[in-house]
């Protein structure tokens, strides 16, 4: 993530903020029972993708921006929950569930791919860090 200046050039979040506006867009043709149910949950799981990579990027230590970034993930699933029981109810056809999951699944692919450099780095850190007090102790 070097030179990247702020979490709206992350290419993770870009997907995850034009997903969660398409599904408010999606939700609004259900049937108004689910006005505060099933729509609520798929918009406040939705919103919560993009925000919570946006508060992991303005985290300054790898395990709380790991947190945020896992948060991220945990809410792409539960969004992936709603859409399977939206299809099962019928409020989606099979071409906009497929279409959905494939966007959640390149979504899902790049968080994880973030998760690894994070932990990559931190574990780097870690062991740099490890040397350079051995190192000292020796002198």
């Amino acid at each position: 993530m070097k030179g990247i200046k702020t979490f709206k050039e992350l290419l993770v979040w870009k997907k995850a903020h034009e997903l969660s506006v398409d599904v408010s867009h999606l939700v609004r043709n259900f049937p108004e029972d689910e006005k505060y149910e099933l729509c609520s949950q798929m918009r406040r799981s939705a919103r919560s993708i993009p925000a919570e990579i946006s508060e992991g990027f303005g985290r300054f230590h790898f395990n709380d921006k790991l947190t945020f970034y896992e948060r991220s993930r945990a809410s792409l699933f539960e969004l992936s929950n709603h859409f399977e029981e939206a299809f099962g109810n019928r409020y989606i056809s099979n071409n906009v569930f497929q279409s959905f999951k494939k966007r959640m699944d390149e979504i899902n692919f790049l968080l994880n791919r973030m998760i690894r450099k994070i932990k990559r780095s931190r574990n780097e850190h870690k062991a740099t860090k490890s040397l350079k007090l051995k190192t000292k102790t020796r002198c």
